[in-house]
């Protein structure tokens, strides 16, 4: 998924009797700048933008800058790109001074809206003079569906940490892992994406005080709200103004040692697109998560927990005969036999099915009370087949068609939790 380019093609190109017209920058023409970033923070973080900023300068005049890491130069004219510790995740500057532009950004996507604005100014004028300006993406759509696409659901256990204090790893970091701090970071997440459908887990009533007026204003409902049952930890939310709820059921996984502080549980929801009129439903689950070595008999609270879903789809089918989505955090992976008695009755992974783009990273990095977010991954492999626990699947779906399945690894998400949110963008 990318941002919308806003860009201009080369003026002219040098041919006999013409004289290439000459973009400049603070001064400075444009072709003279060597683009650097800085991979401190996160290898991507700097290196992704600057790719953006290359390209794009590249069509608008016909030209390659150099690009660097900007450890291996420091020379004037640069355009640099970095991002403050300081600076807010969705905040954005660029200070264009002669020889030397900085474009600061709290995040990757901040970076590039900033990158965005430059090429405007470039497109507008072709002699840009010194400036300085600053904004955000907070509260900004950011990015288009899969072309041909009408539907997207939008997944990720958000992790439930409702302390009201700092762990001491977060305290000595200066990272805030607060439910206050990390909401809205999760609600720019549904904003950037604008899903039809989202589904967490570990949602909590804590998490929901926080969270939940910030997407309402998006026009977002909890498909449970009028069961008046807040305690769900699986919440099947949904954009009001782009789909219609039919019908939901919550089911709390029973008995209670198989479902710690009421956390593992079901909700299923069937939806009309309001577009097209097809309907289609979603379940949304978080299983049991101890090993059989933790706690004997793991596995098969697992797979009793699964057969209560493959249940659900049954009725769903007889019913609405609607596609059926299934997502949420199995903690288990294809192989363990709860995942096959999904795999082997018909039910396809997202990934597996995308025809356009498939993500097959395993989805997870370290992230938890003792341990700041990194990129680092506990999972034994880093292939999705192998190794992811969050899984997204589809039942019943003939005639239907899954675009993209994503895998969202911007940096800024490696602190909200554990997982990465996935993405499916789908064709009714």
């Amino acid at each position: 998924m990318k941002y919308a380019i806003l860009f201009a093609t080369a003026i002219l190109s040098v041919q006999s009797g013409f004289t290439r017209e000459v973009h400049t920058l603070a001064d400075v023409p444009v072709n003279k700048y060597t683009i650097v970033y800085s991979s401190e923070n996160d290898p991507d973080e700097g290196m992704i933008p600057a790719t953006y900023l290359h390209d794009l300068l590249k069509q608008l005049i016909g030209e390659e800058n150099a690009l660097k890491d900007i450890s291996s130069h420091g020379k004037k004219p640069i355009i640099k790109i970095e991002r403050p510790e300081a600076m807010p995740t969705f905040d954005y500057s660029i200070n264009a001074g002669r020889g030397a532009v900085t474009i600061a950004g709290g995040s990757g996507w901040a970076m590039t809206k900033a990158i965005d604005e430059l090429i405007g100014r470039m497109t507008r004028q072709k002699s840009v003079p010194a400036f300085r300006t600053e904004g955000s993406v907070e509260g900004m759509v950011l990015f288009e569906r899969a072309e041909g696409s009408n539907l997207r659901i939008l997944d990720d256990n958000i992790w439930d940490y409702s302390g009201d204090t700092l762990p001491q790893a977060w305290k000595d970091a200066g990272i805030d892992c607060r439910d206050a701090a990390r909401a809205p970071k999760f609600a720019q997440l549904v904003r950037a994406y604008m899903p039809d459908v989202l589904t967490l887990q570990e949602y909590s009533k804590h998490m929901d005080a926080e969270f939940m007026p910030l997407i309402a204003k998006y026009g977002y409902r909890n498909a449970c709200d009028s069961e008046g049952d807040m305690r769900n930890q699986t919440p099947v939310m949904y954009n009001d103004s782009t789909v219609e709820l039919l019908e939901v059921n919550y089911n709390l996984y029973r008995p209670k040692q198989w479902s710690n502080h009421d956390s593992k549980s079901f909700t299923s929801a069937v939806f009309r697109h309001k577009d097209t009129g097809k309907k289609f439903a979603v379940i949304n689950t978080h299983l049991w998560w101890k090993s059989d070595k933790a706690q004997p008999g793991s596995t098969q609270a697992r797979a009793a927990q699964v057969r209560l879903m493959l249940a659900e789809t049954e009725m769903l089918k007889a019913k609405h005969d609607c596609p059926i989505f299934v997502t949420g955090d199995m903690n288990c992976t294809e192989s363990s036999v709860p995942m096959q008695q999904f795999l082997t009755s018909g039910y396809v992974p997202c990934y597996k099915a995308a025809t356009v783009y498939g993500n097959t990273d395993n989805g997870h990095h370290k992230c938890g009370p003792g341990t700041v977010g990194t990129r680092d991954s506990h999972r034994q492999d880093m292939d999705r087949e192998s190794a992811a626990i969050d899984h997204c699947l589809i039942y019943n779906g003939a005639g239907v068609e899954i675009k993209v399945f994503d895998c969202i690894q911007e940096y800024f998400t490696v602190t909200l939790t554990d997982h990465y949110p996935n993405l499916i963008d789908v064709r009714l």
